[in-house]
């Protein structure tokens, strides 16, 4: 019989490949074309060398900028290495290819007021994305909103798939002391070691860094928090949707996945001509029979040891996180993707445990709507409850926390919607539409949320942005800004109390 923690699992795997679509409404330039030089685009000189980028509507933008050597041939699964110097100018005016077609992918994107100077000392945002671990690209994000209101935005590629979180007993052994297999993660570190030696040629200011992501972005701040190689590299952190209770396997089982894949494609054996055979392989080989979200031997961030040690929710109860700001939270409607593969009456009836309190906390009204209620219940399972016991223990801890809950949807659908579903808060926080543009509704939304994580990544503190005050979460009052239906940011006091009690003491009490 299921069980609320297979409920939540399932919930948690299939929901991770959920971000993928704001990415897939704009594509990357052809990695393959040419970038003419830009007439009169800006020049900045970074560690490798001069970079022209392009200007229009007060944003200049750098695209397709090298923070390290290519990962191919023999660095296929090693640390990013750096990136090499060229003569001359480069252009910066296209796009890089996604991780997800090529392995020359460590690239990255600056968007920066196009008045910007080079002793400015802007605040520099670091974004993460998401796609499950398999999908997305740094260049499908629009920074140009954030430098709008004087902040730099640099959008980051990092490996996907088995380029990027791998393991196999031929590579340990070629690096017994660590870190390996979570190669996306290293290069996010690189990238933010990148921003440290360069940002402050475009005006930046590398002591004032915030890293956000979303989804599989968040997970990875998370762990980024939590890196002891990536301290110092940032002074506050954004992680939306994270799955903060997300468990990491072992890094002995993920090689056992590994040597099972690399049997199948004709490599056997743990020694150095197997690292060898591996590193020889096609990456079409390596993109081929991915395993679904949800399979045993799902694409994700793993114990290895040295980076990752166990779940962000482990780490942060220890007290090992950066001790620096830290702004959270999650959709009313995370669960929007379970639907294709969960039979909510089936899952609602294996709910035994508790099961009074239950519907209390999920059905108040007496509704018998499973849909509804399971849709409820994952969503608190995977993001809203772990978001809580990740903010009560950094706020123990002595840090400055913040925590959102983003519940609007657009008034043509909020009869039909459940709430906002996973990834549905990114159009209105880069302040960009994905397809039909906002309604003056959803503008006032956009520019609201636009406003508190830009105020945010200046202060740490998201209260100043105007609008309603944004409390700081706290063990007494547990205090949350909710973006509401009716689209004006409300502040709220132990928000859903009485159903993340219930999912906190079934998962966590219970042992279920």
């Amino acid at each position: 019989m299921s069980t609320p923690r297979f409920v939540a699992q399932a919930a948690i795997a299939w929901i991770l490949a959920g971000n993928i679509a704001f990415g897939q409404a704009q594509k990357a330039g052809d990695p393959t074309a040419a970038a003419p030089p830009e007439p009169n685009g800006p020049v900045v000189k970074v560690s490798q060398g001069e970079v022209q980028g392009t200007a229009g509507d007060g944003v200049a933008v750098f695209k397709g900028l090298p923070f390290a050597a290519p990962p191919v041939g023999d660095l296929r699964w090693r640390a990013p290495q750096r990136a090499a110097k060229w003569p001359g100018v480069r252009a910066a005016n296209v796009f890089s290819a996604t991780c997800a077609q090529s392995e020359d992918c460590l690239y990255l994107n600056v968007y920066e007021p196009a008045d910007a100077h080079k002793n400015a000392k802007l605040p520099v945002m670091v974004w993460i994305h998401g796609g499950a671990f398999l999908f997305g690209a740094g260049s499908v994000y629009d920074g140009s909103q954030f430098a709008k209101q004087g902040v730099i935005v640099v959008t980051v590629n990092y490996r996907l798939g088995r380029a990027g979180w791998f393991a196999h007993p031929a590579l340990t052994a070629e690096n017994p002391k660590g870190p390996v297999g979570n190669y996306g993660l290293m290069d996010q570190i690189a990238a933010l070691e990148w921003v440290k030696d360069n940002i402050k040629a475009f005006g930046g200011n590398p002591k004032n860094v915030t890293v956000f992501g979303e989804s599989a972005g968040a997970i990875s701040v998370n762990y980024l928090m939590l890196a002891p190689q990536a301290k110092g590299l940032f002074a506050k952190a954004m992680a939306e949707s994270g799955f903060g209770r997300l468990e990491a396997k072992p890094l002995s089982a993920v090689e056992q996945n590994g040597v099972a894949f690399a049997e199948k494609a004709g490599v056997h054996g743990s020694d150095a001509a197997a690292a060898k055979a591996l590193r020889a392989l096609p990456l079409s080989q390596l993109t081929s029979n991915v395993s679904g979200i949800g399979a045993a031997d799902q694409i994700l961030p793993m114990a290895d040891g040295k980076m990752i040690t166990g779940s962000a929710a482990d780490g942060f109860a220890a007290g090992k996180e950066a001790r620096i700001p830290y702004l959270l939270g999650g959709n009313s409607d995370e669960a929007s993707l379970t639907r294709r593969g969960m039979n909510a009456s089936e899952r609602l009836a294996a709910i035994q445990q508790r099961r009074d309190a239950f519907l209390a906390a999920y059905d108040p009204d007496n509704t018998g709507d499973a849909d509804r209620i399971m849709a409820r219940y994952v969503t608190d399972a995977s993001i809203s409850e772990p978001d809580r016991d990740l903010a009560r223990l950094h706020a123990k801890h002595g840090n400055a926390t913040y925590v959102y809950h983003f519940s609007y949807t657009p008034a043509a659908q909020r009869a039909t919607l459940f709430g906002l579903a996973h990834g549905g808060e990114l159009a209105y926080v880069f302040n960009t539409p994905r397809t039909t543009p906002f309604d003056d509704e959803g503008k006032a939304v956009a520019s609201a949320a636009s406003r508190y994580w830009a105020q945010f990544a200046k202060t740490g503190d998201p209260a100043s942005a105007g609008g309603p005050p944004w409390p700081k979460f706290d063990v007494d009052d547990e205090s949350l800004m909710e973006f509401p239906a009716t689209g004006v940011p409300l502040a709220a006091k132990h928000f859903h109390k009485e159903r993340l009690d219930w999912v906190e003491a079934s998962l966590t009490k219970n042992g279920l």
